[in-house]
Order: C-alpha cells, then sequence, then structure tokens
C-alpha cells in the first residue's frame, strides 16, 4: 500500500482510539480484537471484496452490505460505526490497514508489546502461556500471536519487539550446511 492510504489508514486508527478511548479504557482492547476478527471477513472473501470495490455499485448499497455483515457478526457500535463511515466514503478498502494502524496504536497507549511465535508444529496452550510469560518478563505485557511453518522443521521463530529470535532447526541446519562448506 502506498504512503498516501497508509497515512489515511492511520488517521482513521488514530480518530478511533481517540473515540474508544472516550467510552472508557477498558473499551480500546477488546476493539483492537474485533477488528482483527472482523477485517479479514471482508478482505479473504473474493466475491465480496470485488462487489465492494465495484464503482457501478452504489455507496448505500455498499453501507447496507457491511451494515448487514457486522450486524451478523454482533459487532459493537464502534465498529458498526467505523464501517459505516467508512463505507459512505467509498474508502472499505482501507479496512485492513485502519485495523492494523489502530492495534500499533492501541497496543502503544496501553504497554502492550505485540509478539509472534512461529513454530513448526502448533503450540499448545500451556506452551504458549509460558512463552507470552517468558517474554512479559522482558517487555511487560506482550500480545502473542501464533503461526504454523512447518518447513522450520522444529524449535521456533520469535519476533518481538522488532527483534527476531530464531531458534529453529532449518536455521541450525543451514549453519552446520555453511560451516561443512567452508571447510
Amino acid at each position: 500500500m502506498s504512503r498516501a492510504p497508509r497515512a489515511l489508514a492511520r488517521r482513521y486508527a488514530r480518530a478511533l482510539l481517540d473515540v474508544a478511548s472516550a467510552h472508557g479504557e477498558d473499551a480500546v482492547l477488546p476493539l483492537r480484537d474485533e477488528l482483527r476478527d472482523f477485517a479479514p471477513q471482508l478482505e479473504d472473501h473474493e466475491p465480496l471484496r470485488r462487489a465492494l470495490a465495484h464503482p457501478a455499485l452504489p455507496a448505500e448499497q455498499k453501507r447496507r452490505v457491511v451494515l448487514a455483515l457486522a450486524e451478523r457478526a454482533k459487532a459493537s457500535p464502534l465498529l458498526k460505526k467505523l464501517v459505516e463511515v467508512l463505507s459512505t466514503r467509498d474508502r472499505l478498502a482501507l479496512l485492513p490497514e485502519v485495523a492494523g494502524a489502530y492495534a500499533d496504536l492501541a497496543n502503544a497507549a496501553h504497554g502492550v508489546v505485540a509478539a509472534e511465535a512461529v513454530s513448526a508444529v502448533p503450540l499448545g496452550n500451556a506452551q504458549r502461556q509460558a512463552l507470552a510469560a517468558a517474554l512479559a518478563g522482558k517487555t511487560g505485557s506482550v500480545e502473542l500471536r501464533t503461526e504454523v511453518e512447518p518447513a522450520l522443521v522444529g524449535g521456533l521463530v520469535v519476533r518481538v519487539a522488532g527483534r527476531t529470535y530464531d531458534g529453529s532447526v532449518r536455521t541450525r541446519l543451514a549453519a552446520l550446511r555453511r560451516r561443512l562448506a567452508a571447510s
């Protein structure tokens, strides 16, 4: 995405954070999670995405479709208002970018550090909790997202606060291959 839409999405996210904060500090982080759940629904459904991007479909119909989806998803009034504003202004394509920008702003406002753990197999609940607790010891509060990538073979790759900690078997095998090739 180019700079202009990214900046515009960030402005919407800042305004949304202000409105959510006015509703109480306990509304900010749940809205972050709700946005993360809702935005992919619009982006991942190809026919819906094409229909909402089609210039022949009037803004009012787009607004009704998106509000019906939000209603069906039991969205909060704040999320409904956001999608209504975006659809009225023909900017629904910004929703995923707004969701990401809002998550960054909400996390920063609440001292939450986003972390991502990539593993070869799905992490169990106890493993996720232990990893989050270990990361929280260094950074404070942590929002841990996990992903599975079988190509790692084993181990973990953890990204937190702009740093990557790679303890994967794939990386260790690659290092061993380089050492053997050099000798």
